[in-house]
């Protein structure tokens, strides 16, 4: 670390010496314009409407399957041979179906992941454009992001998140509850077997910009 820190100043120090001109440096919080704007809300709300319809089929697939079982061992007894082969098959058809559908839905490269890209790729890429231009406007010679965790200390002047959230959010609104048709119910638990893993969206968190 403090070879880098070392080396970003002889770097830094050439570049003012090259063009006679002094340095302008500045940093941004990325994750935060990425938690706070107005546009991440609506992203983080209309992937919870998904990942919840998603969710939703799973669960209702998953109560089929049960049911399916307590009808066997309820009848099972009064089944022949072939009979219960027969069910046991239709249940096990079922579990695949389910396991399919998890792999569909949450799994790497599924359409939970698909759908998050499709949604913050947009807004990372209006936040770095964002960027660019204040650093143009400005005449910054470097903006750093402090949410790659390399920047042991700046003032806080220096900090211009603000300026790029407030820039963010001018023609924006952040979403409210009820603003949706039909909000999503509550998530109901699935079984271990066939849950999609927890917390998706840090899951899929957007590159680095």
């Amino acid at each position: 670390m403090k070879k880098h820190i070392l080396l970003l100043s002889v770097l830094l120090a050439l570049f003012a010496l090259a063009y006679a001109q002094p340095v302008k440096l500045g940093f941004v919080n990325t994750d935060r314009l990425l938690m706070d704007s107005n546009e991440a809300a609506e992203v983080a709300r209309l992937f919870a409407l998904d990942k919840q319809n998603w969710t939703n089929q799973i669960k209702s697939l998953d109560d089929e399957i049960k049911q399916m079982e307590r009808d066997f061992e309820i009848r099972k007894l009064t089944m022949n041979d072939a009979a219960k082969r027969e069910m046991q098959s239709q249940i096990d058809t079922k579990k695949t179906e389910a396991g399919r559908l998890l792999e569909e839905y949450f799994g790497d490269g599924g359409k939970a992941e698909q759908r998050y890209r499709e949604l913050i790729d947009p807004l990372t890429l209006k936040i770095h454009n964002l960027i660019k231009k204040i650093a143009e406007d400005e005449k910054y010679t470097m903006i750093f992001d402090v949410s790659m965790g390399s920047l042991l200390y700046a003032l806080p002047v220096l900090d211009l998140t603000d300026q790029i959230l407030l820039e963010l959010n001018k023609d924006t609104v952040k979403p409210t509850e009820g603003t949706t048709t039909e909000p999503p119910k509550p998530e109901e638990q699935l079984p271990p077997e066939i849950k999609p893993p927890e917390g998706l969206g840090d899951d899929f968190k957007p590159d680095k910009l």
